[in-house]
């Protein structure tokens, strides 16, 4: 059976909520990867695996799809097989502007669809499109800081969106922010922001003190119960945890004592992480845990394929802490020290060419994309693609299933 590659890249609004997600499958295997240059064969296969393959609402849920489109995907109308309420067509750079591909925009626009150009540069061929277009995509790497500005000031307004592309660090999303784009894309969301003298709130605290004593040998589950009634969000999350139909814990609890001892260290460990997790993302982009379930859960499912039996929490706990500079605003090291996870996953994290270090480069490579380093990396701990597809695949529809809304507080 042909497995197909997952990658999706997150769209947010100003509020730092997701609007929608760019698709990026690739088919698997070396010789069946698609080249740059064959950008008709990419696309086709990017929508047949989005309702073929993956369900397209497994993917994407009730948010937008952002799909590239090419001249002859365009005039075909290939997008009529896409829902219209849900899918984006991003028409690409290298796609010439004139009267017929005008028209066929008109007739997109008029059966319900949304039209993004990608990589927009402005020139005259552009303007009879405009009022046809909804989104245009800045690449923000490409442009100086008075070309970005200008953009918005050319086209922004009520009825065009802008949005900033390949926002890279916190600086271009607050200048993005600053000169009023509407919609963000890159990376920037895995960057900490460095902040002196910034003040973890209280409660936040209370998590990472959590989180710290929680991964100590031997386990004292006295410390953990003087700080669980520190905090009750802690404490009212453990009590549904336990009550819910995954634990089923029939027997009547007296203290929050016999509560941790009754899950036992390794469930106790996962459940709690994921617990204090969800907390100090409070304030980040949605997609932030996401990312980092989906990390963990990886980890975790490839861990006995590649000779680490036994090390699941580990794994686990590695693709869960691997953003733990973007939730609490510091570098990851530094953060990572006052954690004490395993030594090898924290070097792992911080870049170390190990079994768990290769693990976390090629969840990185998937979730990015980047068919390329995805293939060496699986080369390199042999591996078969279309099994690592699917085991990314497999912690995707983990997290989709709900892990988040049954961590609410």
């Amino acid at each position: 059976m042909q497995m197909v590659f997952l990658g999706r890249q997150p769209i947010f609004d100003r509020r730092q909520k997701i609007f929608g997600y760019e698709l990026l499958y690739r088919a698997s295997g070396g010789s069946n990867l698609y080249t740059s240059q064959d950008h008709d064969r990419a696309s086709k296969q990017v929508i047949h695996n989005s309702l073929n393959v993956l369900p397209l609402n497994d993917v994407v849920g009730a948010r937008r799809a952002f799909i590239n489109f090419t001249r002859n995907l365009l005039l075909e109308q290939v997008y009529t097989v896409l829902p219209a309420e849900c899918a984006v067509v991003e028409l690409l750079e290298t796609v010439k502007v004139d009267a017929v591909v005008v028209e066929a925009c008109k007739a997109l626009k008029q059966a319900g669809y949304l039209l993004a150009l990608d990589d927009f540069v402005e020139g005259p061929e552009y303007m009879p499109l405009m009022e046809h277009v909804d989104i245009l995509k800045i690449d923000f790497l490409a442009s100086d800081s008075a070309r970005r500005k200008h953009f918005v000031d050319a086209y922004g307004g009520q009825r065009i969106m802008l949005l900033a592309e390949k926002v890279e660090s916190h600086a271009d999303f607050q200048e993005a922010m600053d000169f009023g784009y509407n919609y963000f894309q890159g990376y920037f969301f895995c960057k900490p922001e460095i902040m002196s003298g910034r003040e973890i709130p209280a409660y936040k605290q209370n998590y990472l003190r959590f989180v710290q004593e929680l991964n100590k040998s031997p386990m004292n589950f006295e410390r953990l119960e003087e700080i669980i009634k520190c905090e009750v969000s802690l404490a009212s999350k453990l009590l549904r945890y336990l009550n819910s139909s995954s634990v089923g814990v029939r027997h009547r609890i007296t203290s929050i004592k016999q509560a941790l001892a009754m899950l036992g260290e390794e469930p106790l460990r996962k459940w709690a992480s994921l617990a204090a997790l969800s907390a100090l993302g409070d304030g980040k982009p949605p997609e932030l845990l996401v990312t980092c379930l989906v990390r963990a859960r990886f980890c975790e499912l490839h861990g006995p394929f590649v000779g680490l039996p036994g090390r699941e929490l580990d794994t686990f706990l590695m693709g869960l802490f691997s953003a733990m500079d973007a939730l609490m605003d510091q570098p990851l090291d530094l953060v990572i020290s006052d954690i004490p996870v395993a030594a090898d996953v924290s070097a792992a994290l911080l870049g170390a060419n190990t079994l768990l270090g290769k693990t976390y480069r090629l969840v990185l490579a998937f979730e990015r994309g980047n068919i390329a380093m995805a293939e060496f990396i699986a080369k390199d701990m042999k591996l078969s693609l279309p099994h690592v597809s699917e085991v990314y695949q497999q912690a995707l529809h983990w997290v989709d299933q709900g892990m988040i809304a049954s961590l609410a507080a």
